[in-house]
């Protein structure tokens, strides 16, 4: 065990086992990466900001591609379970209020996941390594979206949401005027409107499209 490891992890009460310096990796590069992106990261960075020796990245991943890929992948997971946990109940409260739950949830979903993907621009490799690696876990974004489509499937079956339109596709504006918003904002465009607001008007269109009668 080398007496830097030991010290970093010592300095944070944290057990110095090789589980332990894993995820003190791994969380070193999230931050790094939700405050400036894949590009350029470098393993010496990496190591600097754990205050570990450069080589000990390598004890514990392939190469950094590696361990920026884990990282990516379980922020995603997080923010995907956290999306979950927000779901309203089919025929609670009424559709407008869960709709407003919804926008709001979709909005900061996209807002945080964004920089996770425009991060990657011009890394094609990483790019395909984390979406293969999302679309084959239990929490990917496809989970997030099939979630919110069975949602209003179930508000349909109740009478609570017309059926003659595709719950899918009423989903697939949600998100797609979600993740506008965000990767606009990841381009620096002054932001248009409040987030209620923003939230206010995603929340009209749907309703409008899903309204009974």
């Amino acid at each position: 065990m080398s007496p830097r490891r030991a010290r970093v992890l010592r300095d944070q009460d944290t057990s110095d086992s090789p589980g332990a310096l894993r995820r003190h990796l791994i969380d070193v590069t999230q931050r790094l990466l939700a405050a400036h992106g894949a590009a350029g990261l470098t393993t010496r960075e990496i190591a600097r900001e754990a205050q570990v020796a450069d080589g000990l990245l390598y004890n514990h991943f392939a190469g950094k591609d590696d361990l920026v890929v884990t990282a990516l992948g379980e922020r995603t997971t997080e923010l995907v379970g956290a999306f979950l946990a927000t779901l309203p109940e089919a025929g609670t409260a009424t559709l407008e209020d869960n709709l407003q739950v919804l926008a709001q949830a979709t909005l900061d979903l996209t807002a945080q996941a964004a920089p996770l993907v425009t991060g990657l621009i011009g890394q094609a490799a990483l790019v395909g390594r984390f979406i293969d690696g999302i679309h084959a876990g239990q929490l990917g974004p496809q989970v997030a979206v099939a979630a919110v489509v069975e949602y209003l499937q179930a508000e349909q079956v109740l009478g609570r949401a017309t059926t003659d339109v595709d719950a899918a596709a009423v989903v697939e504006l949600l998100f797609g005027a979600c993740l506008s918003r965000a990767f606009i904002g990841q381009l620096g465009a002054p932001e248009v409107g409040a987030p209620t607001a923003a939230t206010e008007s995603i929340v009209g269109v749907l309703l409008r499209a899903l309204r009974v009668g």
